[in-house]
């Protein structure tokens, strides 16, 4: 189990970008090309043609998914074209160990888990290698290489000319922060982020993620391709707090969810989902405050007073999310869980300038705006039974507007700027 978590771990790296094709003759820095997990990998001379560099990767005995990875492609592996999917390179085995069996592999994709091909090695001389990944696969950001795979082997190969497919961009990632949350830290028992102190941690597992700092202001967040990515973090009572939240912001995501899990009793399958068909729609190309009630887990089996672990799994979607400030808490900033719309109507949501709220023969007293984090940026007064917010002077992204009648009820509202 130990050197499977290690293997996940390895997606976790840094590296330099490149693209293919790799022909090693960019750099003279071996970390520009590949990072080696249980493997060795440098740059060196074909032996056949010394103004040739190419890679030079060893594999050891003791390593069971040795691996040489590079690390997000500037431009990203698009595999969805099946006419142009086929990746080809050269290898050479120098120590000539018998037929070797081999691993390529793509991932920090839109694809769960990756895609794989298998390949073997015979001899010592030079061989092409040709890996057709067939249809229904989509873009990936890291190549690796996996020598004398599952094998337990010693050996040493020469790799050079990596190509094929079509490069593309990268998709989108978010140009600024998450939101600092802005809840008392008494109030906070925190799992993931900068602004409070966290329950110790323990482990991660995943496919493929990694940490990035956006603004390189040090506050970190999580990208993570869908499949699933889980940490542990040391048993925890959480049983007087009230929600789970967690800020998300996606270019493409289709689906995901979150899982609480409980040591004891044991739960793995409980997930809040978001997305078509999920608990909440999901909202792209901004920061999104999520608050989930912990009943809600509590309410499937979770144990509040022994929790343990929290995953992001992808619920049948595909994508990539970022991930940051994930914390228990007592208080809910933004207080809308329980919308109640019977009251008014607003329209249109989403909007391009102004959304419109009306109620039935009912006086408006206030209404006011609030961001992601809970700050106050608007307030109306318009006495009458129709409201207009301009949204012109707004950022696009997710607002919450409380809107206070004269009969005293107090409504809440989700409003989306396009």
């Amino acid at each position: 189990m130990k050197k499977i978590t290690y293997f996940f771990l390895i997606y976790n790296f840094l590296g330099f970008a490149q693209s293919l094709p790799i022909n090693f003759d960019e750099s003279t820095d071996p970390a520009y090309y590949f990072t080696c997990f249980d493997c060795n990998f440098s740059l060196t001379s074909d032996p056949e043609d010394a103004a040739n560099k190419v890679g030079q990767l060893t594999s050891y005995n003791y390593a069971e998914f040795g691996s040489a990875q590079t690390i997000d492609l500037d431009q990203y592996v698009d595999l969805s074209d099946n006419n142009n999917n086929t990746i080809t390179f050269r290898i050479k085995p120098l120590n000539g160990t018998g037929s070797g069996k081999h691993m390529l592999k793509f991932s920090g994709g839109s694809t769960p888990f990756g895609v794989e091909v298998r390949f073997t090695t015979t001899g010592t001389n030079w061989q092409t290698i040709t890996a057709n990944f067939g249809s229904g696969f989509r873009n990936y950001r890291n190549l690796i290489i996996f020598p004398d795979f599952q094998s337990f082997k010693t050996d040493v190969y020469l790799i050079d000319d990596i190509q094929g497919a079509t490069n593309i961009a990268p998709r989108p990632k978010p140009t600024e922060d998450a939101p600092i949350p802005s809840i008392p830290a008494e109030r906070v028992k925190g799992i993931y982020g900068e602004t409070y102190t966290n329950i110790e941690y323990k482990y991660n597992f995943s496919e493929s993620f990694k940490e990035i700092d956006i603004e390189k202001k040090g506050n970190k967040a999580l990208e993570i391709d869908l499949g699933y990515y889980g940490a542990g973090f040391k048993n925890t009572d959480a049983s007087e707090e009230t929600y789970v939240h967690f800020n998300y912001w996606t270019n493409d995501a289709t689906k995901f969810a979150l899982r609480i899990n409980s040591e004891n009793p044991s739960t793995n399958d409980k997930q809040y989902k978001l997305g078509v068909g999920g608990n909440e729609q999901i909202i792209k190309n901004t920061w999104t405050s999520v608050y989930i009630p912990l009943s809600y887990f509590s309410s499937r089996g979770v144990n509040l007073k022994d929790l343990f672990q929290y995953n992001f799994v992808d619920a049948g979607g595909v994508g990539t999310i970022f991930i940051d400030n994930i914390f228990f808490t007592s208080q809910n900033n933004l207080n809308v869980n329980n919308i109640n719309t019977s009251n008014f109507e607003v329209y249109p949501n989403p909007t391009n300038s102004n959304w419109n709220i009306t109620t039935n023969n009912q006086i408006i007293s206030s209404v006011k705006l609030y961001n992601l984090v809970g700050k106050k940026i608007m307030t109306l007064s318009p006495n009458s039974n129709a409201a207009t917010i301009d949204s012109n002077n707004l950022k696009p992204g997710l607002y919450f507007a409380k809107i206070t009648l004269l009969s005293g009820s107090v409504d809440s509202i989700k409003l989306l700027k396009n």
